[in-house]
């Protein structure tokens, strides 16, 4: 393996670290928009390393609240093994919580949401899709945990990554290749014989489609199925049967969109004066009571407790 980067906060000025922070992590790690609660003096660390045609990233930082909003423009898998704390990953409605010793695959192709303990470590392997794709499945599915896969290999992959992550920098092309390619070969074990991997590599492709255009267009109140399947060339029978193939359906995941983006901007406590109504609309729902009634539904308290109780 060999160094390309190493940065950490304290190299930056007290007061400017989460700027210099989100700075780095978005050039040389993921496109994210980054927000802390220590402001001032948040402390973090980023460590990159070469791995064959992958890179092993090192993270170790303060809470982090953060959203990838894909934009087409990173082509990456990320396996992201928590080696201490914890995080809480957020997509389309699905919410998967990590602790120490647990890993989830991700799909840089598409937009999430997670956030991260008081401290936290990771271990993330970086993939380009292209090489990850000779040697795994199609995993059928943007966000997979650990928690959903073969017991025995998802235990043999979590300590392949973390041998890696705490061994030694030594260059060795030859070697780092087989590592990568043995890691890659461990996730593809663990993955195992998935019944959403069955749908095939086009339709994976289209649903990445659909999602990305209703996760640009939620907020519109008027937005129907009829309207995304149109921005993307196909009739709204087979939309309905694409999402019916992930056991959900397209009511449903809008409506997970605009709770999840609801329940943000009423935890955020720069947005406390904004009134429900103002929110309601903004995540593109019809009224306050409409929101109202969803939000108790699905999280058993109304939005004004909901901001009680966070912010």
């Amino acid at each position: 393996m060999e160094e390309l980067l190493h940065v950490k906060t304290a190299d930056a000025p007290i007061g400017q670290r989460c700027n210099f922070w989100t700075g780095q992590v978005a050039a040389h790690l993921s496109n994210m928009r980054i927000d802390v609660r220590r402001k001032l003096d948040f402390n973090a660390s980023i460590s990159i390393r070469s791995l064959g045609p992958a890179r092993i990233a090192l993270i170790d930082a303060d809470f982090q609240a953060i959203s990838h909003h894909a934009d087409g423009s990173e082509n990456r898998f990320h396996l992201n093994l928590v080696q201490e704390g914890g995080m809480v990953l957020h997509r389309f409605g699905e919410r998967i919580e990590l602790s120490a010793g647990d890993w989830c695959l991700i799909d840089e192709r598409e937009s999430y949401d997670f956030t991260t303990s008081e401290r936290c470590s990771c271990i993330v392997m970086q993939m380009p899709v292209p090489w990850a794709k000779r040697l795994i499945p199609d995993p059928g599915k943007p966000l997979i945990a650990s928690s959903a896969c073969e017991n025995h290999w998802k235990t043999a992959l979590s300590h392949g990554l973390l041998a890696v992550g705490t061994r030694e920098i030594r260059y060795n092309a030859v070697e780092d290749g087989m590592v990568a390619d043995q890691l890659a070969n461990l996730l593809s074990l663990a993955l195992g014989p998935r019944s959403d991997m069955v749908i095939g590599r086009h339709k994976t492709a289209l649903l990445r489609s659909l999602r990305q255009v209703m996760s640009e267009r939620f907020t519109e109140n008027s937005l129907t199925a009829r309207d995304v399947a149109a921005a993307n060339r196909i009739s709204l029978r087979y939309l309905h049967q694409l999402f019916a193939t992930q056991n959900t359906s397209f009511g449903q995941q809008l409506l997970a969109l605009r709770l999840h983006r609801a329940e943000q901007m009423l935890a955020d406590r720069r947005l406390a004066k904004v009134s429900i109504s103002e929110i309601a609309h903004a995540v593109g729902f019809a009224d306050s009571a409409t929101l109202t009634r969803h939000f108790r539904l699905h999280l058993g308290l109304t939005p004004r407790d909901y901001r009680k109780s966070r912010v």
